[in-house]
């Protein structure tokens, strides 16, 4: 298979093997890395409740019986999709967005 190349910019950064070999350290350090997927982990939670809110919220502003089996599966109109998707990316810019300020900062720093 050849190899893809590309003059995009990446964001992404060699592992940090544990000493087990078992675990991916992305930040050196276990106990961050621990954190990192906590904090990821809740966001995705978080976001999960949100939408499911919003369909709920769809539902009953179309007086339609809200059921376990209509919620998952809603389709959102194009314009629900991408209010939306606007809404997750804006709570992804302010819940992970100073990860990656710091990441610019140690980059600059480095050099």
């Amino acid at each position: 298979m050849p190899e893809l190349k590309s003059n995009k910019p990446t964001h992404t950064v060699d592992f940090v093997a544990t000493q087990d070999g078992r675990h991916v350290s992305f930040m050196g350090n276990p106990v961050i890395d621990n954190l990192m997927h906590t904090v990821i982990a809740l966001g995705t939670e978080l976001w999960a409740v949100k939408r499911r809110s919003k369909i709920v919220e769809a539902l009953l502003a179309a007086k339609k019986p809200v059921t376990p089996e209509a919620i998952e599966t809603y389709v959102p109109t194009p314009e629900q999709d991408k209010a939306w998707t606007a809404e997750r990316d804006a709570m992804i810019k302010a819940t992970y967005g100073s990860f990656a300020v710091a990441a610019a900062d140690a980059t600059t720093a480095s050099r």
